[in-house]
């Protein structure tokens, strides 16, 4: 087995995790741990560039392209991923007080924003969270009550505690060298001074910040993972969190070889919170709805868009998608005309607060062709537009990536930025006609001519999303578009006509399988040309359509299940 290598600044901490991190580096896992700019570098096995949501190009439904099964890899757990660990390890409180990064502010693929190698910072950070976690256990209380060993604790129940903590830690049985490893650093510690405690204390920290517990394995057995790996992987994509008890118990009984016994488990964790929950948080981040924290607007022009209102605007976003993830099909969150309101939304919608006041949100249906899905929620369209109006471009690079899945192209060379700034503040054209020039002038129609279509479509909602059916001068707004042949071919009047279409050709499902079978991936570029999307998105459309259709068709998918040789 090889020495992991690690550079960590000289402070007492690190330095301290640097040796229990080392001391048990011999058992199971072959990685480098350094230090790469920006917190990013390649892990073992890590596969191709980065590619965030909507990355991979659009594909119609029957044609595909091959590729190579997913490389044998390490995959490291991302912040949330170990955060998550530690309370399952050590309680819900276990991090109380430590801060954490801001829920808000998930991202859809964390690592290709924090990096898929344990550097320096990564390891700072995890360091400091399993110290926090650990030091709860000085309470002499909460230390008998986790380790189920009374006091005065006896050398045999410490160490079968600290076998069994790290068994829960690296998500499956240690082997002969693993387990010895911190056995003997336990008792390196009593040797060295330290109390029975202290030395449980400090082996649980060891397994915390292990290459074991920070990295998922995907080695496994020839063709395939092994049963832990596919407990972890499964656990880790559909909760964000470690297997469960009855999921390490299918892995131990090998209930994990079979697609039967895959599904049963796939079928039961979809009925848990915590799965709910995970997708819940990550279709926030999949739309990018966290990033109403940082919009900002003309007073001026928009009074009525107050913190209190974009905080409402948040809100009415999380319960719109959770209302409609898991009922019916996924179409749906495209299609849906009931919006969230509250008191501090009814007048940005256009309509009475339903309800007494001081109680809260509420759902308000809205005829056919004035709201549709998400897209019209008042937070995307306030976080797609400028400070003083609507951006066509934002919008429609919004849509083109998120629902169609196309590149989003780069931004215009600095040889045009000039005409740019003119064209934004050009006041006697309408969008459309600025929309127009973009579409038809070099060198701007080479990229808007695929995507400012799905801008307009958007037009009729301002700034902060309210409906109007013309422009202050009294202009009408024409929101009528051609759509590209891949998008379905033809004209639509309207997002609704765009929505309901986008939701019955399969060309958003397909979007949303891509997008999601990166997201179990963890790392790793996905296409939505690739002919592992389309098996999966072949199973999708012949089940009843359904986002827990769409997360169980990955699950069972060889796309998951296989491994090709590593890199």
């Amino acid at each position: 087995m090889e020495t992991l290598e690690l550079h960590v600044p000289a402070r007492r901490s690190l330095a301290r995790a640097g040796w229990l991190f080392c001391a048990i580096a011999t058992g199971g896992c072959t990685s480098l741990i350094g230090d790469s700019p920006n917190g990013a570098g390649g892990a073992v096995g890590s596969s191709g560039s980065a590619g965030g949501v909507g990355s991979g190009g659009s594909a119609t439904n029957g044609s595909c392209t091959a590729t190579d099964p997913v490389p044998q890899r390490l995959v490291r757990l991302s912040f949330a991923q170990v955060a998550n660990t530690i309370r399952a390890l050590l309680g819900p409180d276990a991090l109380k007080g430590v801060s954490l990064d801001n829920p808000r502010k998930r991202e859809f693929q964390s690592l290709f924003v924090e990096g898929d190698l344990v550097n320096t910072q990564v390891l700072q950070k995890t360091v400091s969270w399993a110290e926090s976690a650990v030091a709860t256990l000085a309470d002499p209380a909460r230390f008998t009550q986790t380790t189920g060993c009374p006091a005065p604790i006896a050398d045999a129940c410490a160490s079968k505690f600290v076998t069994a903590f790290a068994e829960k830690a690296y998500r499956r049985p240690l082997s002969n060298d693993e387990g010895g490893s911190l056995l003997k650093l336990y008792t390196d510690l009593k040797t060295g001074g330290a109390s029975t405690e202290e030395a449980v204390r400090s082996a649980m920290e060891a397994a915390l910040v292990s290459p074991q517990a920070l990295y998922r394995t995907e080695f496994g057995k020839p063709g395939g993972l092994s049963d832990d790996e596919v407990a972890s992987q499964l656990s880790y994509f559909l909760s964000d969190g470690p297997p469960d008890a009855a999921l390490l118990a299918a892995a131990r009984d090998g209930k994990l070889s079979t697609p039967e016994g895959i599904q049963a488990e796939v079928d039961r964790l979809l009925r848990t919170t915590p799965v709910v929950q995970n997708f819940g948080d990550a279709m926030l981040a999949y739309f990018v709805v966290g990033q109403i924290d940082s919009v900002v607007k003309d007073p001026m022009i928009f009074p009525d868009f107050t913190l209190a209102v974009r905080n409402s605007m948040y809100t009415a976003t999380q319960k719109f998608i959770e209302n409609n993830l898991w009922k019916g099909q996924v179409g749906d969150l495209l299609t849906a005309r009931s919006k969230y309101v509250d008191e501090n939304l009814a007048k940005l919608y256009g309509v009475t607060y339903p309800a007494a006041p001081g109680s809260g949100f509420v759902s308000v249906e809205f005829g056919a062709g004035q709201r549709s899905g998400i897209l019209t929620e008042l937070s995307i369209l306030a976080i797609r537009a400028r400070t003083d109006n609507t951006s066509v471009v934002s919008r429609g690079l919004y849509v083109n990536s998120n629902v169609l899945c196309n590149q989003t192209p780069p931004p215009p060379p600095a040889t045009v930025a000039t005409q740019v700034a003119a064209q934004k503040a050009d006041a006697t054209a309408t969008e459309r006609e600025k929309s127009d020039y973009r579409r038809t002038t070099s060198p701007c129609s080479g990229c808007h001519s695929g995507f400012d279509q799905y801008g307009l479509l958007l037009e009729s909602f301002d700034g902060i999303g309210r409906f109007r059916a013309a422009y202050p001068d009294g202009t009408p707004i024409d929101t009528s578009v051609t759509l590209p042949d891949f998008a379905g071919g033809g004209t639509v009047a309207d997002v609704s006509a765009f929505a309901t279409e986008e939701a019955s050709n399969g060309v958003y499902s397909r979007c949303l399988v891509t997008n999601m079978l990166k997201f179990a991936l963890a790392e790793g570029p996905v296409n939505a040309t690739d002919c592992s999307v389309k098996d999966i998105h072949d199973r999708f459309l012949a089940s009843d359509r359904s986002f827990a259709s769409l997360l169980r068709a990955i699950a069972l998918s060889k796309t998951l299940s296989t491994r090709g040789p590593g890199q």
